[in-house]
């Protein structure tokens, strides 16, 4: 598999893994990816930590499920995620951005099965309404994706956490804003090269929320208090497709010489 071929294959894979461990091969391949992640004056500002056993992954997965649970809840949150939730597929290609809702959260069938007719109609008025989806999430309605989302983090063959060492910094101004973006250069070193190998990555952004969160998960896995947690990514063989995705058309996020105002 070329570059390019895994960079338009790969997936955020929401989905259930092979009942199977990472082979070792394939971990040292991941291991050598992120090494090789280019980073400014080659500081390296990164720590990796591999979760493979269980211990670990139920803490993650309890942290998950509790947060989820309270975003439900969190108007603002609600209406931050619902801007960029699209009800059905012909939407999501109309917009060329944000993501499939029943990618997301289990829709009831009726639901599901009219989400490009009237009871789609209802569904976006909900979507946009946080007042509802508050309600919704005080009654009990985060309660099932909370719980589904919390068993594929606790099943998972491998969590990671990446860490940045804000020690390791770089001179200027800009060496926080170098460092992020050496982290991110390393994550996708993972992505592609776990793409190459079969293996399905997805964020797991719930219990990185907050602040006090993030501070619970460097006290649970022993991270120096100069380390900042940056992300966590949940790994295993596909046993499914990920399935398709959508982005902007290149005339409407390319510019040549200077930046122009796209025409309504």
């Amino acid at each position: 598999m070329n570059v390019i071929e895994a960079i338009t294959r790969r997936r955020s894979h929401r989905h259930e893994y092979q009942d199977r461990a990472i082979e070792e091969n394939d971990l040292s391949m991941l291991i050598e990816a992120a090494r090789w992640a280019p980073s400014p004056f080659n500081v390296q500002p990164w720590s990796i930590i591999f979760i493979q056993e269980s211990e670990g992954k139920d803490i993650l997965a309890d942290m998950t499920e509790q947060v989820i649970l309270a975003q439900f809840k969190d108007t603002q949150f609600l209406e931050d995620n619902s801007q960029w939730m699209r009800i059905n597929e012909a939407e999501w290609q109309e917009y060329g951005d944000g993501v499939l809702l029943t990618d997301h959260v289990s829709i009831p069938k009726f639901i599901e099965k009219s989400s490009d007719g009237v009871t789609g109609k209802i569904l976006k008025g909900m979507l946009n309404n946080r007042k509802v989806l508050s309600i919704i999430g005080h009654l009990g309605g985060g309660k099932e994706p909370a719980k589904e989302i919390a068993t594929k983090v606790r099943e998972a063959p491998l969590l990671v956490i990446v860490t940045m060492d804000t020690e390791c910094r770089p001179p200027g101004e800009g060496a926080t804003r170098w460092m992020l973006l050496s982290i991110g250069m390393l994550v996708q070193n993972m992505l592609l090269t776990a793409t190459s190998l079969g293996i399905g990555v997805q964020f797991v952004s719930a219990p990185l929320e907050h602040e006090t969160d993030r501070d619970k998960i460097r006290h649970l896995f022993h991270i120096p208090h100069h380390h900042e947690v940056i992300t966590l990514l949940r790994m295993g063989y596909e046993d499914t497709e990920s399935g398709s995705s959508v982005r902007l058309k290149p005339t409407e996020i390319v510019h040549y010489e200077k930046f122009q105002i796209k025409k309504e």
